[in-house]
């Protein structure tokens, strides 16, 4: 019975020790973009600007979708502002 809880616990080692290696030895997609071994031809280039372009927009689009969903009161209804603001 004592077999149990040791296997658990080298088990959970090896699976702890694989996703630090995995945090330390992979690198993100800024790091491949940016390193010199990873050169990119001008179109490749310009194509990865405008997805990243396309993912900014889109999350601007979606936190303006999430604050019209937050708020009650429908879209058409204007709110007075106070003349102060």
């Amino acid at each position: 019975m004592s077999n149990y809880p040791k296997a658990f616990a080298i088990g959970l080692g090896i699976v702890g020790l694989g996703y630090a290696l995995m945090l330390t030895t992979v690198p993100t997609e800024e790091e491949l973009y940016k390193a010199r071994l990873f050169k990119l031809s001008p179109e490749l280039k310009k194509q990865y600007e405008q997805v990243k372009a396309d993912e900014t927009r889109r999350q601007a689009f979606s936190d303006v979708l999430r604050q019209a969903a937050a708020n009650p009161d429908p879209m058409w209804i204007k709110k007075e502002t106070p003349k102060n603001q």
